[in-house]
Protein backbone atom coordinates (compact mmCIF):
# COMPACT_ATOMS: atom_id res chain seq x y z
CA UNK A 1 0.00 0.00 0.00
CA UNK A 2 1.45 3.36 -1.02
CA UNK A 3 1.24 6.67 0.83
CA UNK A 4 -1.21 7.90 -1.83
CA UNK A 5 -3.42 4.85 -1.16
CA UNK A 6 -3.42 5.67 2.54
CA UNK A 7 -4.31 9.29 1.86
CA UNK A 8 -7.16 8.26 -0.48
CA UNK A 9 -8.41 6.01 2.31
CA UNK A 10 -8.25 8.97 4.72
CA UNK A 11 -10.20 11.06 2.20
CA UNK A 12 -12.91 8.40 1.92
CA UNK A 13 -13.09 8.07 5.70
CA UNK A 14 -13.34 11.83 6.12
CA UNK A 15 -16.12 11.95 3.53
CA UNK A 16 -18.12 9.29 5.38
CA UNK A 17 -17.55 10.98 8.74
CA UNK A 18 -18.84 14.28 7.33
CA UNK A 19 -22.00 12.52 6.14
CA UNK A 20 -22.53 11.00 9.59
CA UNK A 21 -21.96 14.34 11.35
CA UNK A 22 -24.42 16.07 8.99
CA UNK A 23 -27.06 13.44 9.69
CA UNK A 24 -26.43 13.65 13.43
CA UNK A 25 -26.82 17.45 13.32
CA UNK A 26 -30.14 17.09 11.54
CA UNK A 27 -31.35 14.60 14.15
CA UNK A 28 -30.04 16.48 17.21
CA UNK A 29 -32.60 17.21 19.89
CA UNK A 30 -31.03 20.37 21.30
CA UNK A 31 -29.03 23.30 20.01
CA UNK A 32 -25.83 22.48 21.88
CA UNK A 33 -25.57 18.99 20.43
CA UNK A 34 -26.49 20.30 16.98
CA UNK A 35 -23.78 22.97 17.18
CA UNK A 36 -21.23 20.34 18.19
CA UNK A 37 -22.07 18.08 15.23
CA UNK A 38 -22.09 21.04 12.83
CA UNK A 39 -18.64 22.05 14.09
CA UNK A 40 -17.38 18.49 13.61
CA UNK A 41 -18.94 18.43 10.13
CA UNK A 42 -17.08 21.65 9.30
CA UNK A 43 -13.79 20.18 10.48
CA UNK A 44 -14.26 17.03 8.41
CA UNK A 45 -15.23 19.08 5.36
CA UNK A 46 -12.04 21.08 5.83
CA UNK A 47 -10.04 17.85 6.16
CA UNK A 48 -11.54 16.61 2.90
CA UNK A 49 -10.59 19.83 1.17
CA UNK A 50 -6.99 19.62 2.39
CA UNK A 51 -6.61 15.93 1.50
CA UNK A 52 -8.19 16.37 -1.93
CA UNK A 53 -5.99 19.37 -2.74
CA UNK A 54 -2.86 17.52 -1.59
CA UNK A 55 -3.65 14.45 -3.72
CA UNK A 56 -4.96 16.40 -6.71
CA UNK A 57 -1.96 18.74 -7.00
CA UNK A 58 0.33 15.70 -7.04
CA UNK A 59 -1.67 13.91 -9.72
CA UNK A 60 -2.86 11.20 -7.32
CA UNK A 61 -6.55 12.16 -7.49
CA UNK A 62 -7.29 13.28 -11.03
CA UNK A 63 -10.46 15.23 -11.70
CA UNK A 64 -11.51 16.02 -15.22
CA UNK A 65 -12.77 19.44 -16.21
CA UNK A 66 -16.40 19.55 -17.30
CA UNK A 67 -17.33 21.41 -20.46
CA UNK A 68 -19.52 24.50 -20.13
CA UNK A 69 -22.19 22.92 -22.34
CA UNK A 70 -22.55 20.00 -19.92
CA UNK A 71 -22.90 22.38 -16.97
CA UNK A 72 -25.53 24.40 -18.85
CA UNK A 73 -27.48 21.21 -19.65
CA UNK A 74 -27.55 20.20 -15.98
CA UNK A 75 -28.69 23.70 -14.97
CA UNK A 76 -31.51 23.55 -17.52
CA UNK A 77 -32.62 20.18 -16.11
CA UNK A 78 -32.70 21.52 -12.57
CA UNK A 79 -34.44 24.74 -13.66
CA UNK A 80 -37.16 22.60 -15.26
CA UNK A 81 -37.48 20.54 -12.07
CA UNK A 82 -37.74 23.69 -9.94
CA UNK A 83 -40.44 25.12 -12.19
CA UNK A 84 -42.33 21.81 -12.13
CA UNK A 85 -42.25 21.88 -8.32
CA UNK A 86 -43.50 25.47 -8.28
CA UNK A 87 -40.36 26.84 -6.65
CA UNK A 88 -39.55 30.45 -7.43
CA UNK A 89 -35.93 30.88 -6.41
CA UNK A 90 -33.07 29.05 -8.06
CA UNK A 91 -30.66 27.33 -5.73
CA UNK A 92 -27.77 29.55 -4.76
CA UNK A 93 -24.48 28.94 -6.53
CA UNK A 94 -22.48 30.89 -3.97
CA UNK A 95 -19.33 29.34 -2.63
CA UNK A 96 -19.09 28.86 1.09
CA UNK A 97 -15.96 28.80 3.18
CA UNK A 98 -14.99 25.68 5.01
CA UNK A 99 -13.29 26.60 8.23
CA UNK A 100 -13.42 25.75 11.88
CA UNK A 101 -15.98 27.75 13.86
CA UNK A 102 -14.57 30.92 15.47
CA UNK A 103 -15.96 29.93 18.87
CA UNK A 104 -16.25 26.56 20.58
CA UNK A 105 -19.61 24.84 20.13
CA UNK A 106 -22.28 25.64 22.69
CA UNK A 107 -22.39 21.97 23.65
CA UNK A 108 -19.85 22.85 26.33
CA UNK A 109 -22.48 24.89 28.16
CA UNK A 110 -23.83 23.49 31.37
CA UNK A 111 -27.09 21.52 30.89
CA UNK A 112 -29.21 24.35 32.31
CA UNK A 113 -27.94 26.79 29.66
CA UNK A 114 -28.80 24.74 26.56
CA UNK A 115 -31.82 25.69 24.53
CA UNK A 116 -34.33 22.99 23.53
CA UNK A 117 -34.89 22.45 19.82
Amino acid sequence: MTDADRLRDCLSTSRELAKLYAEAALEAGNNGVREFFLAMHGEETHNQEVLFHFLHTRGEYPAREVERAAIAAVRRRFDEAYRALGLTDRPSSRRYRTADPPEPPTVWQSPGESQPH
